[in-house]
């Protein structure tokens, strides 16, 4: 392969790379910003109640990698659910992949995230974790920023706004 023929390969690499990039993010971030409203009620509900709390005190309280293991089992069953969702939808089942995307999404709101933010602290403690999430937490931003910059994350916001305000007066109703 010639040097000109090699740099165009790896340029339209990248440009797919950024394209299935964007869309993955748009998509991701649109259903959490379509979701994370409708179950912040609930989610805000669930964590004012004294059993919520309990688990929360004691999760907090764990050794740092029995932390890793309370976040890690749920993690394990909810997030591969949402791949396993994106394809079902892909090999034509849409409508059942949709429901299950949203379910496993749901799911990971209200398990997933509340455990980690329980665990956080003990979790920080464990050197290679706290480097290996600093660096996929940067990884998550810098891919945020770069879709933040196009056009299709400015139409896809104004939608997920838009449809946002729907559901609000829906539910007003």
């Amino acid at each position: 392969m010639s040097g000109r023929v090699k740099a165009l390969f790896t340029r339209a690499i990248r440009v797919v790379g950024r394209f299935i990039v964007a869309v993955a993010v748009v998509g991701y971030t649109v259903l959490d910003e379509l979701l994370f409203p409708l179950f912040h009620p609930l989610i805000r509900w669930l964590t004012g109640l004294r059993l919520f709390q309990r688990i929360g005190e004691w999760l907090g309280r764990l050794p740092s990698y029995a932390a890793l293991v309370a976040l890690g089992i749920p993690f394990v069953i909810i997030e591969p659910m949402k791949v396993v969702a994106i394809w079902w939808a892909g090999t034509g089942h849409i409508i059942s992949g949709t429901i299950a995307l949203l379910m496993a999404h749901i799911l990971s709101l209200l398990v997933v995230e509340r455990i980690f933010h329980a665990v956080y602290q003990p979790l920080m403690r464990i050197e290679w974790f706290a480097k290996l999430l600093g660096w996929l937490f940067a990884i998550r931003d810098r891919a945020i920023e770069m879709v933040k910059a196009t056009a299709a994350w400015r139409s896809a916001s104004q939608w997920a706004r838009g449809l946002r305000a729907w559901f609000r007066r829906v539910l007003a109703r």
